[in-house]
């Protein structure tokens, strides 16, 4: 469907652009100079520290600039920085972004002082639910990739009523495509409920209403034989020994994508790959809504599928986190092999789940 001015949401994806550009520069600045050894005092000063809760400083209060009858789910408090009193250094960094992107305050806003940043991340503390307008924001996932300089996202997604519809991801050292190395790097993913999921270049003026922005869709027309699967980096964060048992149960013989973050989600929407195993480490877990809001329309607007690991719908509006297990993401032709697949190894009801976990 076409997108136009009087597109229901394009407003609030909008805004969500520019707010998660805005804070994708300033994480950006700060991972450079943390692996330049120029950044921030090691006494918890972190560039981790800076970096997220700078980000949610500078989204939240260019959300409820525009709409400030709504609620947000962040990740953050204000309790740490305050403790080691830092939010002068803090708001140092976001206000040299605020001043590099000056030509956006009329639409998001800008913070005045230490003490606005943190009022601002203090506002992300909403407990989520079914009814309502409430945005969902990870102001930096994967932590170890943003240290290492490689893939980590800026992630921010309106739920409505318990229903996503806005999704924007910011993927600052994401290649413009993995199949081609030497591809420009830089992304940023948009997907409205009902109208698609596009991308363009981080770097880019955004284009409003999406109308410059490329459409994208997973590859449908792939079978097993072709598939790519992605997979985190971090052990902790999936069961790597049922990752094995999974694809070789289902005969995959291209070798794994391993990335952080939701930049899998990213990858997977614009045809990088069509697998992406995120599977139980403890079976009491529940995901984090705020880890998969955003990715999640991205995938299903390009013509995927996401589900837990039995093949159900995720449940966005059951609060801060997803009552459910793992999570599933793929083309349409492939994911209903990879759910008989978990289910032949862990019963259809999980029964041996702990045993992988």
């Amino acid at each position: 469907m076409s997108i136009s001015l009087a597109t229901q949401y394009v407003k609030e994806a909008y805004i969500a652009q520019l707010a998660v550009k805005r804070a994708a520069l300033l994480t950006r600045k700060v991972s450079e100079e943390h692996l330049n050894e120029q950044s921030i005092d090691k006494q918890d000063h972190s560039p981790v520290t800076v970096g997220d809760f700078g980000s949610q400083a500078i989204i939240i209060n260019a959300i409820l600039k525009n709409f400030p009858g709504d609620e947000v789910v962040g990740e953050e408090d204000s309790a740490l920085i305050k403790e080691k009193k830092i939010e002068d250094l803090i708001y140092s960094h976001v206000e040299t972004i605020q001043q590099a992107d000056a030509a956006h305050d009329s639409k998001l806003g800008r913070l005045e002082s230490a003490e606005g940043l943190c009022n601002s991340i203090d506002k992300g503390n909403s407990k989520g639910g079914k009814k309502g307008r409430i945005w969902a924001l990870d102001p930096i996932d994967g932590t170890k990739g943003f240290l290492r300089g490689d893939q980590y996202a800026v992630c921010l997604a309106l739920i409505v009523d318990g229903e996503v519809k806005v999704g924007v991801i910011g993927c600052p050292n994401l290649p413009h495509s993995l199949r081609d190395p030497g591809s420009k790097r830089g992304g940023l993913f948009t997907a409205i409920k009902g109208y698609g999921s596009y991308f363009q270049d981080l770097n880019e003026d955004i284009s409003y209403p999406l109308n410059t922005s490329s459409n994208i869709t997973v590859h449908n027309e792939y079978g097993l034989d072709q598939a790519r699967v992605l997979e985190g980096v971090e052990k902790g964060h999936s069961s790597h020994g049922l990752q094995g048992l999974i694809k070789a149960k289902l005969g995959i013989s291209q070798p794994s994508v391993n990335l952080d973050s939701q930049a899998k989600y990213c990858a997977l929407s614009k045809g990088d790959a069509e697998i992406y195993l995120r599977l139980p480490t403890n079976p009491n877990y529940r995901e984090k809504i705020w880890d998969h809001a955003a990715g999640y329309l991205l995938v299903n607007e390009s013509g995927g599928m996401v589900t837990d690991i039995y093949g159900n719908d995720l449940d966005f509006g059951y609060g801060r986190t997803l009552n459910s297990q793992g999570v599933i993401a793929a083309s349409k032709t492939v994911h209903s092999s990879i759910i008989s697949a978990i289910k032949s190894i862990i019963g259809e009801n999980g029964e041996s789940l702990k045993e992988y976990c």
